[in-house]
């Protein structure tokens, strides 16, 4: 069979495991078969010349080889022999070859290896072999059909659970009208909060800030811990734990409930969005098993009356304000256990309180928007009060040293975009008075923090665990040194430049896989295995690994399917642009700064990166929070 003018996608479904012989096996000279480094071609010399590829991947058993050549000078017969465990020819595929993608099919039984015969001298460039599990058959003309047909099923699932809304609220004998099941929905949250705010009911309004504070640190720790357990926990662990990060964020919900008239307004394209996405992961949920489950649920049931008792507030500001000091309190803690328990060592990427260098940077601009968005609150204050400005200031200097020592660019480029919009925030037209003096002691205060965090501070990070005796390693661990394009595959060797030297050589390298250290290969992994109700988990890639997408967008679509992007992306834009109207904007929640920093962060860190995995990532935990703040105070006319 012979294909060509195709993509990677089998009609939007699953095309099973794939497996591609690397490059680099290409390049080794065969039994009169020679690679030409100068032309980057294949030359055989004589007749029947051949080359044998070994099957590395630890499965055997597949369904179809492919085998991607073009510039081939002139036609040919190959004859392509499948060798078993002992090097002994099972069987032999005999085929015209043709510039294109040339499709055999394989016999049931383990292949350990393929020998490649060609019967007459020529050259050619063999651009990929790939064996599938299943064949892949879908062309573009396609496209348009399929997607009809999925969004038809999905307006399909949607009326049916809009129906058992209406049905179990008393509305089935009534006229559907528009939004009419927004409505009812918020009739179930409204009731579910009046119950459960009885719970806290005598309780002083210091006591609830303090239970307030106290729930989200929990969700905090839960969403950490689970991240650097991996979620190898058994299955009933698991559920376990996504029920309790939902009650810590029901009883915040209770603590925050005071039914007011004011009601939130979800008829705008982000709330409607964020409605639409949660029901598809819902479906996809129910037609393919999830390693991490329930997230569709977790947020109607969970996050949804979050924002509900939010808005609900006469003061929606002290809500914001618990979540912050709570990501304060889990700084300083992990700056404790840094000092103490994580030594940094010269040339290694620091790692912190997480496994991974990438993953430990993204919590620490994460954390930066909370010293951000209390730094300009303080600058406001006609008396500056310097205990919280010192500790604020320390908590600025210290991230950017850890970071720093992360390498990480992607978090880098984040946090100079979060230091951009602060910057740009600083310049409205009605600046109090006190606001330059404010400004001048903020400054001095910071150097002479930043001066602390990097010598004292830094030395105690590097001396203190060895002296103690209590350095900590966590299981699995491997270290990733500040070079080397196979960083995501945790091949590299030592090296001891710094960001700056690292960033010049991606830029001046030429080449897209070093730039992007190795994620472009990742990302063409997760493409083709695209489907319309998504997968199980992350997918093998380099070095037989499994690994996330590397990117927010595709991890989605991987999880819950192609078009659960549509909604991804919808949120992401309204998200983005309200954010920025709430800046100018005089609403009734102050701190708004908050609000367009977590979605840049969030947007930037979800390029490069993977924080669209549910329970994984404090960034995943307070985009979603943050969100509820973005639309629920919009008025219907911006809709």
């Amino acid at each position: 069979m012979h294909l060509t003018g195709n993509i990677n996608l089998t009609c939007f479904y699953d095309v099973g495991e794939l497996y591609d012989i690397s490059n680099e096996d290409y390049r080794i000279s065969g039994d009169h078969w020679t690679y030409n480094f100068a032309t980057d071609r294949i030359e055989t010399e004589i007749e029947n010349a051949s080359h044998i590829f070994l099957v590395e991947n630890s499965r055997k058993n597949w369904n179809y080889i492919y085998l991607e050549v073009s510039d081939l000078s002139q036609n040919t017969w190959w004859d392509v022999e499948v060798l078993d465990q002992n090097s002994q020819v099972q069987y032999v595929i005999s085929l015209p070859m043709e510039n294109g993608r040339n499709i055999l099919q394989l016999q049931e039984g383990a292949i350990y290896a393929v020998r490649i015969v060609v019967r007459e001298a020529c050259s050619f460039d063999l651009e990929r072999i790939q064996f599938r599990e299943k064949l892949q058959n879908f062309e573009w003309k396609d496209a348009p059909k399929t997607f009809v047909v999925v969004m038809i099923f999905y307006s399909l699932v949607v009326l049916l659970l809009r129906g058992l809304v209406n049905y179990f609220q008393g509305l089935a004998d009534k006229s559907i009208q528009k939004g009419q099941w927004m409505e009812a929905v918020q009739e179930v949250y409204t009731y579910l909060l009046d119950r459960g705010s009885e719970i806290f009911q005598g309780f002083s309004e210091k006591r609830k800030a303090l239970l307030r504070k106290l729930f989200f640190l929990t969700s905090i720790g839960i969403v950490y811990f689970t991240m650097n357990k991996g979620w190898n926990w058994i299955l009933l662990t698991q559920r376990r734990q996504v029920a309790l990060l939902g009650i810590c964020l029901l009883f915040v919900a209770f603590l925050s409930w005071e039914r007011s008239d004011k009601i939130i307004n979800w008829k705008n394209p982000l709330g409607y969005s964020w409605f639409i996405l949660w029901l598809m992961v819902i479906v996809s949920e129910f037609v393919v098993e999830k390693r991490i489950k329930n997230v569709g649920i977790f947020m109607l049931i969970a996050v949804a009356p979050l924002y509900m008792a939010w808005n609900s507030m006469n003061e929606p500001e002290k809500f914001l304000k618990d979540l912050l000091v709570s990501l304060q309190w889990s700084y300083w803690i992990g700056c404790i256990f840094c000092i103490f328990c994580r030594a940094l060592v010269p040339g290694i990427r620091y790692t912190g309180i997480y496994k991974n260098p990438n993953i430990f940077a993204g919590y620490l601009v994460t954390v930066n928007i909370v010293f951000l968005t209390f730094l300009d609150e303080i600058l406001e204050q006609e008396k500056i009060k310097y205990r919280p400005l010192i500790g604020n200031m320390l908590g600025l200097a210290s991230i950017w040293e850890f970071l720093y020592l992360t390498e990480s660019i992607t978090s880098l480029v984040a946090y100079i975009l979060q230091w951009a919009v602060f910057i740009w925030k600083q310049f409205p037209n009605e600046k109090k008075i006190a606001y330059r003096k404010n400004l001048k002691k903020t400054v001095l205060i910071f150097l002479v923090c930043l001066f602390f965090v990097s010598v004292p501070a830094k030395w105690c990070l590097t001396n203190v665990p060895q002296l103690l005796g209590t350095s900590v390693v966590f299981t699995g661990e491997v270290s990733q040194t500040v070079t080397g394009k196979m960083s995501l595959s945790l091949t590299s060797k030592a090296a001891t430049t710094g960001i700056s030297e690292r960033l010049l050589q991606k830029i001046t390298s030429g080449e897209w896989d070093f730039l992007f250290t190795g994620r472009d290969e990742v990302w063409k992994i997760y493409m083709r295995q695209l489907n319309l109700f998504g997968h199980e988990g992350y997918l093998k890639c380099l070095g037989e690994t499994k690994m996330h997408a590397h990117n927010s967008l595709l991890q989605m679509m991987h999880y819950y399917g192609v078009f659960s992007a549509v909604p991804f992306v919808v949120m992401l834009y309204y998200s983005l642009k309200y954010s920025i109207q709430k800046i100018f904007c005089k609403s009734r929640m102050k701190m708004e700064l908050f609000f367009l920093l977590t979605v840049v962060n969030y947007i930037v860190e979800g390029l490069t990166e993977d924080v669209a995995t549910p329970y994984f990532y404090i960034s995943w935990l307070v985009y979603y929070i943050a969100v509820g703040g973005i639309f629920c105070q919009l008025k219907k006319a911006e809709t």
